[in-house]
């Protein structure tokens, strides 16, 4: 079950225009392709060549308890029976096998066997080889895996969105956590912003990469992608990845320390900011595709991405 607990944050916000309450109960939407763009983010966008890490961070340092530092409103601490699925009061699984506009390689099912709770406080999303295997929209793919979403129970307007995870090491594989505009479903992609607070690609194992992606006025996507190399493979244990996200700009984290931000001017520069509204929260693991690239006869399968939590403070 979800669990609704306060903490003591790390970091403060209020450089970001922070003050803003959690939402939720936004509109259920279609898993099909937008008609808005090609590369509808039915799974996340493949990122263009990342620029580098903005010199100047929108979020400013504070310290632990900090007076304005932000709460925490809201978690799931994956607590359950081992083969559970998640809470399906938060998460609900898309199951469709289209490749999001990204040329991915997999179905996403509704079975527990692509998402369930281990018994120890982790969701695991395991992508299966499943050749010759057809989803539910009648496409067919040689891998199965799972993509969870919160967008008709729960959805936030600014704060830190965070997960901690390990990771798959295979190349080929491509976990993301991420957040999209509850009004996707009226707006279409990219009007209705998407925010990348994690991607990760098994080729490039100590790389994790952050985006956002807005309209431009004639409503073709633009994007910005920032990069960062760990010094070691993330796949070697658990990390937390977070963005820290207001209204004038976002910053991401790994474990708890920026490493690179972008601010609303600098968006603006590219088009319409469109990331003052309530987002939800989506989880997945893809194969292949555009990022994820070709995947080796030596990727072992199952692959997994293994979450401890997911948490939002505001």
């Amino acid at each position: 079950m979800a669990r609704r607990v306060r903490l003591r944050a790390r970091r403060s916000l209020a450089a970001l225009g922070l003050g803003a309450t959690v939402l939720a109960g936004c509109s259920a939407c279609s898993g099909a392709p937008d008609a808005a763009d090609p590369a509808d983010p039915s799974g996340p966008a493949a990122p263009s060549p990342a620029s580098p890490a903005s010199p100047a961070s929108p979020v400013s340092p504070g310290e632990e308890g900090a007076v304005g530092a932000p709460g925490l409103v809201w978690s799931d601490e994956f607590d359950g029976e081992a083969g559970a699925p998640p809470d399906p009061a938060v998460w609900q699984p898309d199951a469709f096998g289209h490749g999001g506009g990204n040329n991915e390689l997999q179905c996403y099912t509704d079975d527990p066997a692509n998402a369930s709770l281990d018994g120890q406080g982790h969701l695991v999303v395991s992508a299966l080889s499943a050749p010759g295997h057809t989803c539910a929209d009648g496409t067919v793919r040689d891998y199965t895996s799972a993509r969870l979403t919160t967008e008709s129970s729960l959805s936030w307007q600014y704060g830190r969105l965070e997960v901690r995870a390990q990771v798959p090491a295979g190349v080929g594989t491509w976990p993301a956590f991420w957040a999209m505009g509850t009004d996707r479903a009226e707006v279409g992609w990219p009007r209705s912003g998407e925010i990348d607070v994690m991607e990760h690609v098994g080729r490039s194992p100590t790389l994790v990469t952050g985006s956002i992606h807005g309209p431009t006025e004639a409503g073709t996507r633009w994007q910005v992608t920032r990069e960062h190399d760990a010094g070691a493979p993330l796949s070697d244990g658990f990390h937390t990845y977070a963005v820290g996200w207001g209204p004038d700009g976002l910053e991401w984290e790994l474990d708890g320390r920026p490493w690179g931000g972008v601010s609303r001017a600098e968006a603006e520069q590219l088009g319409l900011w469109a990331f003052d509204k309530p987002f939800y929260l989506l989880l997945n693991l893809a194969i292949g595709g555009d990022l994820g690239g070709p995947v080796p006869p030596e990727t072992p399968f199952p692959q997994y991405l293994v979450v401890d939590h997911v948490r939002v403070y505001q």
